[in-house]
């Protein structure tokens, strides 16, 4: 019954019109129009003056009345429908449930045969084989073959290496030939001639390298993917975990993988750990970890045979896809597009081996450069236009052309307090690096406050730590890689007690931002640093925070 009531029906369209000769005889016209009418009442009107003859001029009224009909007959019968469907509804003669299923289904019909098709990426379905075989007996396999590429990629850097400094030993001893010849057998256009060679050269041996390493690195990619999850159907399957003939292990014994090769001599290093408690009534454990220590040293991976190496590898790849992961903070003064040290140090330590999770460093840095451009200007038009605003007399006063200044200074380009991030699967003990970009001059003055750009940044960091599953990062400490002359030791001291207080208070202020809790923090010092600096700065830790001592009780007598 619904669905007759829902049909369309035929009215008729009455209109006369006199004749041209005598305005007492009129001619009428009758035309069934559909109602609902799913058309235009204007193409109507046209097809029915072709098909009638009629006048030209009764076009606006022909067209003015059908509308006026049509607009009129559609509510009515919009009206008499939903008076039918109230009235048996109220009678109980329709099927809700009925109706429900079948707009359900015609609901499901059309988002299937319009909505994007969204399936699991072979992303997420690569992450979720490597998290499931790496917390498997295959841990230590999975390693091996990852060592085993690590290897292929280091020999080739190293080959790299020596072609590029036997090129240049030998276009810089030619050179120093030509120029001991100049004004007698060689002019000074051969030796510009000579010098755009040796470029061109150098760039030809760059380009044939940085392409054999690419390739390199793209065919170990594709391989250890389609490896693992070989590896993963024949673990469902037979709950065996046999070394596949095509793997990269089986070319070379085991025990040839696993013999260590002795590590560097490094001195003792500095470090002290204390247990936190934060917060007035919900008390929070905290880890906090003081140590000397380049904090390049958490991303490079040495020596892929030595067993230190190899453990710290085992933690990063066990918590790669987990809530607990790992960051670092580095200070740069350069944006993305032309990273300077220590992102270059960064991009050294990368590319030692493959990055088989996540695109290339440099990849993320050109990605980063790109999608920073329109925020960046558009919120330097914002800093402008605030200025130009707040200046006395307009645009014309002296304010005004500063933010004039500054457009043309910094359009495009990052400000001190900003981060960008990079994600990491190849590092030793790191996940994601947070690059803050800072002014190094500025922080070699020691009357920085807590609104200082560069700390505010440490908040937002912290912030996007808490929010995204990293529950252990390492800070720089003085907000400086490098001892330098005018860091002394009371300068040292003023900057640590700003940066303990600062997170401090930033950690406080996380707890209402939920997300996952930092539990171990790692405040870095320069290496240089001097015993006695690292222990006046230890001892600030105790005054800050509040320590987890054990309490003491003497035995009764």
């Amino acid at each position: 019954m619904t669905a007759e009531i829902s049909q369309n029906i035929t009215k008729t369209f009455k209109f006369s019109y006199p004749t041209c000769t005598n305005e007492d005889l009129l001619f009428k016209l009758e035309v069934p129009v559909d109602i609902p009418h799913a058309g235009s009442t204007r193409e109507l009107v046209q097809r029915v003056i072709n098909m009638f003859h009629i006048p030209v001029y009764l076009e606006e009224e022909l067209n003015e009345k059908l509308a006026q009909f049509v607009a009129e007959e559609t509510k009515n019968f919009h009206n008499e429908r939903d008076m039918k469907l109230l009235n048996q509804l109220k009678n109980s003669e329709i099927n809700v449930e009925g109706i429900v299923k079948s707009w359900e289904k015609l609901f499901k019909d059309n988002v299937m045969e319009f909505a994007e098709q969204k399936g699991t990426s072979d992303e997420e379905v690569f992450a979720a084989a490597y998290h499931k075989l790496v917390h498997s007996p295959a841990l230590e396999t999975i390693l091996q073959v990852e060592n085993s590429y690590a290897k292929t990629v280091m020999n080739t850097l190293k080959n790299r290496d020596e072609d590029i400094k036997k090129l240049t030993q030998m276009q810089t001893e030619e050179m120093e030939e030509k120029v001991r010849l100049l004004n007698t057998t060689t002019t000074e256009e051969e030796i510009n001639e000579l010098a755009a060679q040796q470029f061109e050269q150098q760039a030809l041996v760059a380009g044939r390298w940085g392409s054999q390493l690419d390739a390199l690195r793209q065919t170990q990619r594709a391989q250890h993917r389609a490896w693992l999850m070989n590896t993963l159907e024949e673990y469902q399957s037979t709950s065996a975990l046999n070394t596949p003939s095509n793997s990269p292990l089986a070319t070379f014994s085991p025990e040839a993988v696993i013999v260590p090769s002795p590590a560097a001599p490094t001195g003792e290093r500095l470090e002290e750990s204390f247990t936190i408690h934060l917060g007035s009534q919900l008390k929070q454990t905290h880890n906090i970890r003081i140590v000397a220590m380049d904090l390049l040293d958490l991303c490079s991976v040495e020596q892929v045979d030595n067993p230190t190496e190899s453990s710290r590898r085992l933690q990063t790849s066990l918590s790669l896809y987990s809530s607990e992961l790992a960051g670092v903070v580095l200070l740069t003064e350069s944006p993305p597009r032309r990273p300077a040290p220590p992102t270059t140090l960064l991009l050294d330590a990368a590319a030692r081996s493959t990055e088989h999770h996540f695109a290339d460093v440099e990849h993320q840095l050109r990605d980063i450069s790109e999608r920073v451009q329109e925020p960046v200007e558009r919120r330097n038009k914002q800093r402008v236009k605030e200025q130009a605003e707040g200046a006395p007399g307009g645009g014309g006063a002296p304010g005004g052309g500063g933010g004039g200044r500054f457009r043309s200074n910094t359009k495009r380009n990052l400000q001190t307090g900003d981060i960008f991030i990079t994600r990491h699967s190849n590092l030793a003990e790191v996940h994601v690096v947070f690059h803050l970009i800072v002014d190094d001059s500025s922080l070699r003055s020691g009357d920085i406050t807590s609104r200082h750009p560069a700390i505010l940044g440490l908040r937002n960091i912290l912030k996007a730590a808490c929010s995204n599953d990293i529950t252990s990062i390492s800070i720089p400490l003085l907000l400086r890689h490098e001892m330098s002359e005018e860091m002394t030791a009371a300068w040292c001291a003023r900057r640590a007690e700003l940066v303990l207080k600062c997170v401090k208070g930033f950690m406080l202020e996380a707890a209402g931002w939920g997300g996952a809790e930092l539990r171990t923090l790692h405040f870095a010092l320069p290496p240089r640093a001097a015993p006695a600096l690292f222990a006046q700065l230890a001892t600030l830790t105790p005054n800050i925070f509040r320590i987890s001592n054990p309490v003491k009780c003497k035995p009764k007598a």
